[in-house]
């Protein structure tokens, strides 16, 4: 193993016991743990697939559909798990960013 290769494996180790990433992952956990969950991210992902399909033939139903698909948006994402899930996923998100450009910095 290379020292680059060592760093790096340090450096998600060290990622991976942040707070705010072990709650992360936890959320992340709990969510696929839910059925409940599990299937409204389905029905989503199956009315995207028909808004797209709608879209592509001029379907005159379209606005029924993604009026269908923003209310079911609206509920899963006002779930209590998800809330969290979706706050969290910024922060991990904001905590890589802010590495990245660290790293990118020192190499200007």
């Amino acid at each position: 193993m290379t020292k680059i290769e060592r760093l790096a494996l340090q450096l998600n180790e060290k990622i991976l016991s942040e707070p705010a990433v072990q709650e992360f992952k936890k959320y992340e956990q709990l969510i696929q743990k839910n059925e409940q969950l599990k299937k409204d991210e389905v029905q989503l992902k199956q009315l995207q697939k028909k808004i797209v399909w709608q879209k592509a033939h001029q379907d005159e139903n379209i606005q029924q559909t993604i009026a269908e698909y923003q209310k079911k948006k609206d509920e899963f994402e006002s779930h209590p798990l998800v809330v969290n899930y979706l706050y969290l996923k910024q922060e991990v998100d904001d905590l890589l960013q802010s590495i990245n450009a660290m790293i990118n910095n020192q190499l200007k």
